[in-house]
């Protein structure tokens, strides 16, 4: 079990930031395996790709990882 975050932030086109904290329950890394998270989480990804126009983020990732490191 490992603890995990996930986000969803972007800018609309009218300047107003959207921001979520898109955790599983408890930030337990247990909860990828909830299928209606992950029917969440695929309809988070989907907002950004048709709303974001590439600002921003969506990140699911272990709390330790750091890219680059």
């Amino acid at each position: 079990m490992n603890d995990v975050h996930a986000e969803i932030e972007y800018i609309r086109p009218d300047g107003y930031k959207i921001h979520s904290d898109i955790c599983p329950p408890n930030c337990n890394s247990l909860g990828l395996q909830n299928k209606e998270y992950r029917e969440f989480l695929h309809l988070c990804l989907d907002e950004w790709l048709d709303r974001s126009n590439g600002s921003g983020a969506f990140y699911i990732k272990n709390e330790k990882f750091n890219i680059g490191e």
